[in-house]
Formats: C-alpha cells, sequence, structure tokens
C-alpha cells in the first residue's frame, strides 16, 4: 500500500525529517505481530517492505508500499490543518454564551436561543452530504466552568442514603466521599430490596450505586441467619458483557474484602474448559462473571445459584441485545424474582445501563413484574454530555490518516491521555501502525486478539505507560478510563447508542470536565447522524433512536435493503 503523505510546514514537527532513501525486507510473521500488538514501536519499520523518504522543493513526502493494498494518496492542505488545530486556539476568545461554536458564525448557537417552531432550525451539518462541505466543522461545549451538570454536582450526602460506616469508611479511604446524583438515588431503593433499573449517563459512578447496598444486604443477611456459605455457592451475582467490565468492577469490589469479611470472585471466558475439567471450589458471596463463562459453569454444576439472593445485570442494554438475550432470559429463568410481593426470600433483579433498554418487557416481561420495576435514571440521560466539549469535522476519507497523525502529534506532545475508535479491528490495526511508524507509541485494542493481550496493553494504558490507545467498541462500554481526556472517533460510530459510550470514556466522575472529542465525518450515515446530534444539542433535547440493542437494528436496515431491492425488480 502506497502512502503519501504531503505536508509544507508544521514548525519543529515534520512527518518526515531526513531525506533517504532505504528499503527493508518483511518477514512473514510481521502482519501476525501487528496484528496482537506484539511488536514494539521501534520493531514496526520492520514490517514494511519499502520506505521511502525525500524532499521535494517547500513539501516533504513518506511513501510506505505495501504489497497486498492498493495505492492511497493522501494531500494535506495548510491551511486546513490551521482550522482544525485543536490546541493552538485560544479558547479565552470564545464567547461563554456560544454553546455551538461553527466555521460559519453565522450558524452559531447561543445559551438558551430559542428557534421559530414554524421554520427549519439552521444546522451547520445540513449540507455534510455534500463533497464541498469538506472542512467544515463546529464544536458543542454546551456547559463553561460555571455549569455542571446536575449528576456532577454536590448535592447529596452519604449520610442519607442508609449505607453503614463500615462501608462509609472504605468509600472514605479511596477518597470518595459525596454520592453522584445515581448513587445518592439509587442507594435506598436497593437497600429496601426492590427490583430496581438504573439508567445514567457513563461515567457517573453507576458501579458503586449498586456495589455498596449489595455489599451491606450480603454483610446483614451473613450475620442475621450466621449463614456458612457453600461452596461455589454465591449470594450476588454481576452479569456482564465483557471481560475487561468483569475485572474492572473486580477490582472495585475488592476494595470491601480487606477490611470486611467478603469474598469476590471473578469469572471470565477462556478459561471454562479448564476450570470444568479441574474445579477450584472456594467460598464466594459475590461472583462477577461473562454470561457465557457463568452459564457454562451452571449447568455442570460446578456453581450453585441456590443460595443467589440478588442478580446484576451491568450494562443491561448490552446484555438484552439480540445477541445475548437467548441466554440471558434463559438462566434469569432459574431463579424466582421478587413481585409485588416482596417476599425477603425471593431474589431482588437490578438492571444497569447508560442507555435505557427499549425491549424491556418483551424480554423480562414472563420473568419479572415489570410494574414492580423501579426505575431511577439521571437528567442527562440520553444527552449529549454538557460538560465535555465536542468537534465534528466534515473531512475526506483520504485525508483522514493524515488529520490523524497531526492530531496525535499534538497530544503525544502534550502527554494528553486519548483513545482512538475504530469500527474495524483492521482498521484499528491498521491506524496503530501507522502511529507507531511515525514515531507515536500507541496501543491498540480490539476483540480479535487474544484476552490475556488485549488486558494487557489496557492496562499499559490504564498505567500511564502509553498515553494513545487505538481501540474498537470493545473498549468502549463500562471501562472506566478516568484518566482519559481526549477521545477521537478515526471512524464514527454508526449508531447513537455507541456515540454516547465512546464519549463516556472521558469526562468521567472525580476525573475533571476538560474532556474532548473529535469525530471526523466522512459518509453520508456520518452526516445524518451528526444532524441529529446537533439538532438535539440546539434544542436541549434528548438524542433520537438511543438504542442499545444493535442487533436488531442492523437485521431490521439488512431487511429493509432486501425489500427495497426486490422492489426494484418487481419494477
Amino acid at each position: 500500500m502506497a502512502f503519501h503523505v504531503r505536508a509544507v510546514r508544521f514548525s519543529l514537527q515534520r512527518i518526515c525529517l531526513v531525506p533517504v532513501s532505504f528499503r527493508l525486507n518483511t518477514h512473514a510473521t510481521c502482519r501476525l505481530g501487528l496484528k496482537y500488538g506484539l511488536l514494539e514501536s521501534n520493531n514496526v519499520s520492520k514490517c514494511i517492505s519499502n520506505i521511502r523518504c525525500f524532499s521535494s522543493k517547500n513539501e516533504k513526502v513518506i511513501d510506505l508500499s505495501y504489497t497486498d493494498i492498493d495505492p492511497v494518496y493522501i494531500p494535506v492542505k495548510k491551511e486546513i490543518v490551521d482550522e482544525q488545530d485543536l490546541y493552538e486556539e485560544d479558547q479565552h476568545s470564545i464567547n461563554s454564551e456560544i454553546v455551538i461554536k461553527c466555521k460559519r458564525k453565522n450558524l452559531n448557537h447561543e445559551r438558551n436561543q430559542k428557534y421559530d417552531k414554524f421554520k427549519e432550525i439552521p444546522l451547520a451539518s445540513k449540507g455534510w452530504r455534500n463533497k464541498k462541505a469538506k472542512d467544515d466543522y463546529f464544536t458543542i461545549h454546551i456547559y463553561n466552568d460555571d455549569y455542571l451538570p446536575q449528576s456532577r454536582k454536590n448535592l447529596y450526602e452519604f449520610n442519607n442514603t442508609g449505607l453503614s460506616q463500615s462501608i462509609l469508611r472504605v468509600l472514605k479511604q479511596h477518597g470518595i466521599t459525596i454520592p453522584s446524583q445515581i448513587q445518592a438515588l439509587g442507594i435506598p431503593s436497593i437497600l429496601k430490596g426492590k427490583n430496581t433499573l438504573l439508567a445514567a449517563e457513563t461515567g457517573c459512578g453507576k458501579t458503586l450505586a449498586y456495589l455498596t447496598p449489595i455489599i451491606q444486604q450480603i454483610l446483614a443477611y451473613k450475620e442475621k441467619v450466621k449463614f456458612n456459605n457453600q461452596f461455589n455457592s454465591p449470594l450476588a451475582l454481576v452479569i456482564v458483557p465483557g471481560r475487561e467490565l468483569a475485572d474492572q468492577i473486580g477490582e472495585i469490589a475488592n476494595w470491601f474484602t480487606e477490611d470486611l469479611p467478603l469474598n469476590v470472585k471473578v469469572i471470565t471466558g477462556g478459561h471454562t474448559k479448564r476450570l470444568i475439567v479441574n474445579p477450584v471450589f472456594e467460598e464466594n458471596d459475590i461472583v462477577i462473571a461473562t454470561l457465557g463463562a457463568l452459564s457454562k459453569l451452571t449447568n455442570t454444576g460446578i456453581y450453585s445459584m441456590r443460595y443467589v439472593r440478588h442478580v446484576i445485570l451491568d450494562e443491561a442494554d448490552t446484555l438484552m441485545d439480540d445477541s445475548f438475550n437467548e441466554l440471558m432470559t434463559r438462566f434469569l429463568s432459574r431463579f424466582q424474582f421478587k413481585g409485588r410481593n416482596e417476599n425477603s426470600n425471593l431474589t431482588q433483579l437490578l438492571l444497569v445501563s447508560a442507555t435505557m433498554p427499549t425491549s424491556l418487557s418483551d424480554i423480562l416481561g414472563d420473568i419479572i413484574d415489570m410494574d414492580c420495576l423501579n426505575k431511577i435514571k439521571t437528567d442527562k440521560l440520553h444527552a449529549i454530555l454538557p460538560h465535555v466539549q465536542q468537534k465534528f469535522i466534515k473531512i475526506n476519507l483520504g485525508e483522514k490518516p493524515s488529520n490523524l497523525l497531526l492530531h496525535a502529534k499534538k497530544l503525544a506532545k502534550s502527554n494528553t491521555p486519548t483513545i482512538i475508535f475504530c469500527n474495524k479491528s483492521s482498521t484499528c490495526d491498521w491506524a496503530t501502525m501507522f502511529l507507531n511508524e511515525n514515531g507515536i507509541e500507541a496501543v491498540n485494542l480490539h476483540g480479535d486478539m487474544p484476552y490475556e493481550i488485549r488486558l494487557g496493553k489496557f492496562k499499559k494504558y490504564q498505567d500511564g505507560i502509553v498515553n494513545i490507545m487505538v481501540s474498537t467498541d470493545v473498549g468502549s462500554r463500562g471501562l472506566n478510563t478516568i484518566r482519559t481526556k481526549h477521545i477521537i472517533n478515526y471512524d464514527f460510530p454508526s449508531y447513537i447508542a455507541d456515540y454516547i459510550h465512546r464519549c463516556g470514556r472521558t469526562g468521567r466522575l472525580n476525573a475533571g470536565t476538560d474532556g474532548k472529542v473529535t469525530n471526523y465525518i466522512s459518509t453520508n450515515n456520518d452526516s445524518e447522524l451528526v444532524q441529529k446530534i446537533e439538532l438535539a444539542a440546539r434544542t436541549m433535547k434528548s438524542l433520537p433512536n438511543v438504542n442499545g440493542n444493535i442487533t436488531k437494528i442492523r437485521r431490521f436496515h439488512i431487511l429493509n435493503e432486501l425489500e427495497n431491492k426486490a422492489a426494484k425488480k418487481l419494477d
């Protein structure tokens, strides 16, 4: 694949600094190493069959040749770079009352601005389906430092939630002294034993909102009935869709095991067969597990669900996706959940999500009494994160790599922790290689690589060893990347729900309000979604069509396409 990257002048930052030519051989094992992130950045260049750097007048060119990919030519215009510079822009010059700042200033949107309901609302992204809109952009920053979303305001106290002093001491040891909105509203409901749905925007403390009351109830139950925990017979289950999220929740749950008589076990896939052949029997009060692994261990009798009193579905919108829900409903049918008669011996069900599942009644109607489900949601659910600045840039497909390189260089220079999202694993691998080859250390993370390698890469980013991580949506749901300050959507997500989850990796609780999101908009589908996001920001309404059931949406689109093709043939 031949990449021609042209840059006029970038002060001291050059794409290519030495006008020399050289050639390197490629080994057959190279692509495998890049795919799974096994090669270090200083070894990446050994994987490229041809690298030629040369100079011509005021321009510098890199020619990267790959034998298995067609050539792509990427021009970079200096004026575009200046317009899209996210860091040299004087933030103090931005009027704090302008909450949507556009390249075309007549389309700026001021705080509390109203529109004539009989006229079409002007959108900066309205004409972005046209190629002539290239290089247009707008930025959404609803709140400045004087405004905070309701879920982040210090309006509540833990003393009013009903948590015991032993739980509060553990929280204080980890610097948590004031509850978030979802914690203040959700903890009392869970302590009362009610089936509860916690729906709140990403990064506002939902994990502790359900863990703390569940731990308190488990400790009280063990003390009251002098319960002797049977081996592999937990009192509470936390079911999650992904391994990284299971490990993360396990780390938080283990805060309480040091000072309290509590046993926590994390079970993830990948070792299930070994656990079945050579099982380990131990006392477990709380089991945190991925659905597939837990289902297999339960079916084989390794784990007993006999004493389970609490079932929590974290990232419930994903677990209710069509790809999960048949297995999910079959597993949940093992339990007798509380209903109108809140018998203390029945199981309590908690659903936790950053988006409100749209088909709860269809999926859970035969399992629980939906009328008895206490629904608690924050005021910013399904809304644009008001404290995270979001920039949308209309850009041609061919210019995305060069713009990514420019932004990544600035972010790397300022040591800004950044996640770059791609829609496909192959793009994720390529972008990581592209950045490493140009002197920017980055790690990749996607579902096609072995879990152990994936976990190592994520830890490398979390520990600050590397500041740039390129990921697919495997890194967008539930992960508490509290250090992340910048998100780049190199590939814009195909669904609103995915956009919400990606943005939620920055601006999280206790992480400040200085998070930023940069979006590259290239396709017609991208433009349609951006128009919906911009319209929601201008009207201060919730984002439309937020549905976590991506499988169902895809199936619907596929059927529509088939019907349209069939109709055309008949015509």
